[in-house]
């Protein structure tokens, strides 16, 4: 699911450990600032028991990162 946050584009991929039966996830987060394009990926250690809320959980990291991000510039 991709979506925009701020003018930024989150694009989440979740993982299953087919060894573990747990899920992973990760997000792209792509932005331009001063004509140029840049891209920032998230990869949290953590483990999730279902892919939803995998990708719930990296969604809400990704924006937590925009904010900050936007509070320091």
């Amino acid at each position: 699911m991709t979506s925009q946050y701020r003018k930024h584009l989150i694009l989440p991929a979740t993982y299953p450990d087919p060894t573990l039966g747990d899920w992973s996830a990760s997000a792209h987060i792509d932005f331009t600032e001063k004509l140029t394009v840049h891209t920032v990926v998230l990869r949290p250690a953590d483990v999730f028991q279902t892919e939803l809320q995998a990708e719930k959980y990296i969604i809400q990291r990704a924006k937590e990162w925009v904010d900050k991000r936007l509070r320091q510039i």
